[in-house]
């Protein structure tokens, strides 16, 4: 790994906005259970403990994707720590020192690491995280003869959610975490070579986010739909892994089109 890629993840990493992406995924998906139980207790005057109310951890998991709207705004998250460091490198001129003494094949390679790097992890952080909360305070996956009584039972994923008492499926779903946030982290960083506007970076992504789900909803094709990946709990979706390849694949497309792309807008440059 070369220094310029080192300083550029370690900026990625520790950078307010990574700060933000972590901090405001974790208020979706945490609001709903603290918010509940903190006015139970003041309403009551009680005790409750969020362990006290704790369902089975995937259960939890679902619940907070479902009601907080978190898979609604993922996107904005995913693009905020890196999707714009090609903006701010073309914009202030700092792009041409880079490749004076840099490869352009060497730059955008660094460019789009750092970009699915930083994306990945605001999507994956919160995911872990809160994911953790509930495991802790909630209860393991046991199977129950009555498959309904849990949202995946009417879905592939039936029997998938016991593997490990839940523990599969939940590491499942942070590898699906960090397949949508490097594709819409790429998205973005394909908006802004695209563009070279900042804020056409930030808020592309999630307008073609929600236009793509809106199109394949009135079209019939809700299982490609972006917003049915992060919590794929949907009953049409065909086979187990279907999430990670139709993400794999999305995400390979994605990085195809941002290096031929790349390579035309550094040719003048």
């Amino acid at each position: 790994m070369t220094e310029s890629l080192k300083m550029r993840i370690k900026n990625t990493l520790f950078s307010p906005f990574m700060v933000v992406s972590v901090l405001l995924g974790l208020l979706f998906l945490l609001r709903g259970k603290v918010l509940s139980v903190i006015s139970y207790n003041c309403r009551y005057n009680a005790h409750l403990s969020f362990k006290d109310v704790g369902d089975m951890f995937l259960q939890d998991i679902h619940t907070a994707h479902v009601i907080s709207g978190y898979d609604v705004f993922a996107p904005i998250f995913a693009v905020l720590p890196s999707a714009t460091i090609f903006c701010d490198d073309f914009n202030s001129g700092y792009i041409k020192w880079i490749l004076n003494r840099s490869s352009r094949k060497r730059y955008i390679k660094e460019i789009m690491l750092c970009s699915s790097v930083g994306g990945s992890l605001a999507i994956f952080l919160p995911s872990l995280l809160s994911g953790l909360f509930y495991l802790i305070n909630g209860k393991l996956n046991f199977y129950d003869d009555d498959l309904s009584f849990l949202f995946l039972g009417e879905t592939v994923y039936a029997n998938f959610q016991y593997v490990w008492n839940g523990i599969a499926m939940f590491l499942f779903l942070l590898a699906i975490s960090l397949l949508f946030g490097a594709f819409w982290s790429n998205v973005g960083l394909l908006v802004s070579i695209l563009t070279t506007n900042k804020y056409l970076t930030l808020v592309m992504p999630f307008a073609l986010y929600f236009i793509i789900h809106l199109i394949l909803y009135r079209t019939g094709g809700l299982l490609f739909s972006p917003m049915n990946v992060l919590m794929p709990s949907a009953s049409f979706i065909p086979f187990i892994s279907f999430p990670v390849v139709y993400q794999g694949i999305l995400l390979f497309l994605i990085i195809l089109v941002c290096k031929r792309l790349f390579k035309e807008k550094l040719q003048n440059v």
